[in-house]
């Protein structure tokens, strides 16, 4: 007991010498010596592999960017917008007058949004491309049979959609005294690039040159099928004064193009020539595939090859029924031949006859 020290009583003789600090902060491990133990674990070593490759994606991606973004600032300067599709009408009316092609633009949407499927997408866009390369504007011709009728019949919604409430009240004009009426037009997909020059009216104060050129996008064309019987038939004629200026000049030869393939697909379907042929019940104005019979698929298979069934040419267009509002007075003629008068239509002619509704 001698050995206690009093004045600290029993339990100070049992604590263990207090540590200096010196030797406390030797046994713990410093920051950079648990930066490095981090790093050389696997954890760490995930970590650094991480870095590297954000850094490296990152470094992808800005190249990638400034790529695009030069190639978008190319084709701006050449005038090609593949972004976008162009629904328009293209007019004769002032054709022999004016030597004038009117082009009447009805919706732009991006290219996305009219073809959502991405495998129609990459054909469409293909299809531009070789219609660009060939100079033949009609790029339907590009396309193969199947992938005409999915393309075509994409473009007849859309630009269905543009009359939505007019199909209605056509259709219940049928039942009602109504002063609607309806025209058939037809349509197909383009791509061109007007290289003529013809702003200069536009732009009196500061005319172009010879860097005045279109812009080659892809286009759903619509034309009158009344007009196109007309140049199909040679009743339309470039006029005697000529063109109003090279722009136009390319649209009619666009329309040109336009009435040779219409007045093929009606020779295919009608069977007959002449521009005069009704469609009969042929109301799309599509080739339909022949029907085959077990037989003669079986000698098909027996012999060579057939020829295909449809050309380049073949299914090109569709034809599409749009109502439209009319007038209830009518033009008559007074007898004498030198002027008409005006007189309230009959019933029969503001009932509706006919109405097709397309899906």
């Amino acid at each position: 007991f001698g050995s206690r020290n009093p004045t600290l009583g029993p339990r100070a003789s049992r604590r263990a010498p207090f540590a200096p600090m010196d030797s406390v902060a030797h046994r713990r491990p410093r920051l950079p010596q648990l930066i490095l133990r981090y790093l050389g674990s696997p954890n760490g070593l995930a970590f650094i592999l991480g870095g590297l490759l954000a850094a490296l994606i990152g470094k992808v991606h800005k190249a990638w960017t400034a790529v695009r973004r030069k190639q978008a600032q190319l084709l701006w300067r050449k005038h090609v917008d593949f972004s976008v599709v162009q629904a328009c009408v293209l007019s004769t009316e002032h054709l022999q007058d004016l030597g004038r092609i009117e082009k009447r633009t009805l919706f732009v949407k991006p290219i996305t949004e009219v073809f959502r499927n991405e495998y129609i997408l990459a054909r469409v866009l293909e299809a531009a491309e070789k219609a660009t390369a060939s100079g033949d504007p009609m790029m339907v011709t590009q396309l193969s049979p199947e992938d005409k009728w999915h393309v075509l019949n994409t473009c007849t919604n859309h630009i269905s959609s543009l009359f939505a409430a007019y199909h209605l009240f056509f259709n219940e004009a049928r039942r009602t005294k109504s002063y609607y009426k309806s025209a058939w037009y037809c349509f197909t997909l383009t791509c061109a690039q007007t290289q003529a020059e013809g702003r200069w009216f536009i732009t009196p104060l500061n005319p172009v040159g010879a860097g005045d050129v279109g812009s080659l996008r892809i286009r759903i064309l619509l034309v009158n099928e009344k007009e196109l019987r007309e140049i199909a038939a040679g009743n339309v004629e470039t006029p005697s004064v000529g063109m109003f200026n090279g722009r136009h000049e390319a649209r009619w030869m666009i329309c040109q193009r336009f009435a040779d393939l219409f007045g093929r697909q009606l020779q295919r379907v009608t069977g007959s020539f002449g521009t005069e042929q009704d469609w009969g019940k042929n109301l799309c104005g599509r080739i339909g595939a022949k029907k085959k019979t077990s037989a003669s698929r079986l000698s098909d298979l027996a012999t060579a090859p057939p020829a295909p069934e449809y050309e380049p040419e073949d299914n090109a267009m569709l034809r599409i029924h749009i109502p439209f509002p009319s007038s209830n007075n009518t033009r008559a003629s007074n007898g004498d031949g030198k002027r008409d008068i005006d007189r309230t239509a009959d019933e029969d002619d503001t009932v509706s006859k006919d109405v097709v509704l397309f899906e």
